[in-house]
């Protein structure tokens, strides 16, 4: 009876160990950058926490390397948000939505790639949007097999941006 018993808990470890293996996941790159508002000059960003969300589920949080460069490998959910950013930097939050992009997984290679630039919070009133709000939002796109950002909404976020900075004098 305890053999039977050992047998079963050991079937049942190995078929749950295989599932979390059976896992899709693709990779996630690119580099945290330091803008410089006075000169647009970038450097890279070392230590900055990124954390990847599902819905209100906070999946991982990662840490940029040397040089700002960051890599990871995300499960495939159908929508997930990005937050990159830590005091004294504003953080920057981006939307990517994955959905058709499973099939494009399983026939080859498929990496994700995205540079973030971070300007440091100087305090300024109407800020804290970015907090929560994403500055850019990009969808998989099934026939084109490609990742592809939303070009109005960016322009829309980065007018809001302009106008806080503008209103604050910089």
């Amino acid at each position: 009876m305890n053999k039977i018993i050992v047998t079963l808990a050991s079937v049942l470890v190995l078929n749950v160990a295989s599932a979390q293996s059976k896992v899709k996941t693709f990779t996630f790159q690119g580099n945290v950058l330091e803008l410089n508002l006075a000169d647009s000059t970038e450097k890279g960003l070392m230590g900055v926490p990124i954390e990847i969300w599902s819905g209100e589920e906070l999946v991982a949080t990662e840490m940029s390397g040397p040089k700002g460069k960051y890599s990871m490998n995300l499960p495939r959910y159908s929508v997930f948000t990005l937050k990159f950013g830590k005091a004294p930097y504003v953080t920057k939050v981006v939307e990517i939505d994955t959905k058709g992009f499973e099939r494009a997984a399983d026939l080859a290679i498929v990496n994700l790639e995205m540079d973030v630039s971070l300007f440091k919070d100087r305090g300024y009133l109407g800020m804290n949007f970015m907090n929560y709000t994403p500055v850019a939002m990009a969808k998989f796109n099934k026939r084109s097999g490609k990742l592809e950002w939303n070009a109005d909404y960016s322009k829309n976020a980065n007018q809001r941006l302009y106008g806080v900075l503008t209103a604050n004098g910089k």
